[in-house]
């Protein structure tokens, strides 16, 4: 399974954060699976990076913009695909990915996050989305997201495309149910 892995490229001291990011790293390894990422080596994101590479068991995918490529000097990864935009990076990304995980970040985290929700209502995607709630960071999102459904200004079954996870045990079991039933 290839699964995304978004989430803060910034480097953080929240040791809560920085556990997920190790814990699904390890996770990708212990089962075999393969990382699908935007190549950066620092913050959430290199953590997770930082367990799966040079492991044999698990192949590692960098989709990334033009103007990051400086970044995967002296990066180890299977393939590498450079796209002209974030927008083309996003949907390249989605169609590679088998699930898509969300760590606590930023600005593209967010942006990622509601563009895979979005395509996901529009049935251009089908796979699960998973977001990472570690110590509540993204109540904000959805406490936004509820206001939406609550004002009728989108369906209330948009609650249904996604899966919010306390933790990787919690998103685990979402998935084990999801492909097991």
């Amino acid at each position: 399974m290839n699964i995304f892995v978004g989430g803060a490229s910034n480097d953080t001291e929240n040791q809560n954060y920085i556990k997920i990011a190790e814990d699904v790293g390890n996770f990708i390894v212990e089962k075999k699976h393969n990382l699908v990422f935007c190549g950066c080596e620092k913050g959430l994101v290199g953590k997770t990076y930082s367990k799966v590479v040079n492991k044999d068991s698990s192949k590692i995918y960098v989709t990334t913009t033009k103007e990051y490529t400086e970044c995967l000097k002296n990066k180890s990864y299977e393939k590498v695909y450079v796209f002209d935009t974030v927008c083309q990076r996003k949907d390249f990304f989605m169609n590679l990915s088998d699930a898509l995980f969300f760590l606590p970040g930023g600005i593209g985290t967010v942006d990622e996050i509601m563009t895979a929700i979005e395509t996901k209502r529009t049935n251009k995607l089908n796979i699960p989305i998973i977001i990472f709630n570690v110590d509540n960071y993204f109540r904000p999102l959805f406490e936004m997201l509820d206001k939406i459904y609550e004002e009728e200004l989108a369906d209330k079954n948009c609650k249904n495309l996604y899966f919010i996870a306390n933790s990787l045990e919690e998103a685990i079991n979402y998935l084990d149910n999801l492909y097991n039933n």
